[in-house]
């Protein structure tokens, strides 16, 4: 099943990159690696949550983006981290496919409740647009490929294999 999945995300990639859109204009400019980062204030019971995406365009359409979210909760804290190849097809629209891993560490290594569990490692892709430079939207699917425990988002109870998500960014 691992292997079935992993063809069929290259297969996909490998079409994308092949396919030729005939547009006027180069859609997205190279602008050199790209930073953003974000962090939430502290909420009651110690909470916090923070995250980084660092962007390096490697073409005028295609783009490399590497994202990490690290979230602290009452009984555990979570790190996710995510690798994608995005290829723009306008100005606005862009396909988005790559590889995802979420580790739930252990906050009190005393609790028996609290084992240490393998990650949970994911297949990630979906379509996005930017509406202008400070919101963007995007649909999204995240496909687990392992067998861990852990739960998209850190569900630790319900085991969710696989996830698809909307998200909207708003910058300012």
């Amino acid at each position: 099943m691992k292997s079935y999945l992993f063809i069929i995300f290259l297969f996909i990639c490998s079409l994308g990159s092949s396919q030729t859109i005939g547009l006027a204009n180069e859609p997205k400019p190279t602008d050199g690696l790209k930073l953003e980062s974000f962090g939430y204030p502290v909420f009651l019971g110690g909470e916090q949550h923070a995250s980084f995406r660092l962007s390096y365009p490697i073409t005028n359409t295609f783009s490399a983006d590497l994202s990490a979210f690290y979230d602290t909760y009452m009984l555990s804290n979570r790190f996710r981290s995510n690798i994608l190849l995005k290829h723009y097809l306008d100005e606005n629209w862009y396909l988005f496919s790559g590889m995802e891993a979420e580790y739930s560490i252990k906050k009190y290594p005393g609790l028996e409740s609290q084992k240490q569990v393998p990650p949970r490692i994911g297949v990630v892709s979906g379509i996005g647009y930017e509406v202008n430079k400070n919101f963007q939207v995007e649909a999204r699917g995240n496909f687990q490929i392992n067998s861990s425990s852990v739960g998209a988002f850190g569900e630790p109870l319900i085991p969710i294999p696989q996830v698809y998500t909307l998200k909207g960014k708003l910058k300012f």
